[in-house]
C-alpha cells in the first residue's frame, strides 16, 4: 500500500469548507429570523376562504333512479346529437351488430 504522509490531507482546505458551511447556516437563519420579525408569525398562516359544507340530499334513491333510467332509455333509442353536423345516435345492440357486420366484411376483403 501507498505511504500517506501528512501532506496529502488538506486540513486548510477542510477548515475552510466546514467554515463556508457554517457560514451560510448562520446566513440562512438570521435571515429567517429578520423575515420572521418583519412579517409576523402568521405571515405563512392565511387562512383559506370559508368554503360552505355541501348541501346532501337525505334520499337520493329515486332521482338516481330517473338518473339511470333516463340514460338506459338513451342506450336503447334513436336519434340526433348533432344534426346540422350529421350525427345520430342509435341502439346499442344495433350498433354492435353493425360493427359485427363491417367487421366480418374487412376479414372477407382481406382474403
Amino acid at each position: 500500500m501507498a505511504d500517506y504522509g501528512e501532506d496529502d490531507v488538506h486540513t486548510r482546505a477542510i477548515r475552510r469548507g466546514a467554515l463556508a458551511i457554517l457560514a451560510t447556516i448562520v446566513f440562512a437563519l438570521t435571515g429567517a429570523w429578520f423575515l420572521l420579525r418583519a412579517l409576523g408569525p402568521s405571515a405563512n398562516t392565511e387562512r383559506p376562504p370559508a368554503i360552505p359544507a355541501p348541501r346532501l340530499q337525505s334520499a337520493p334513491q329515486q332521482e338516481r333512479g330517473a338518473y339511470f333510467a333516463e340514460k338506459e332509455a338513451r342506450l336503447a333509442s334513436w336519434g340526433w346529437v348533432d344534426r346540422k353536423a350529421g350525427i345520430a345516435h342509435m341502439p346499442i345492440e344495433d350498433a354492435m351488430r353493425l360493427m359485427a357486420a363491417r367487421h366480418q366484411d374487412d376479414k372477407e376483403k382481406a382474403r
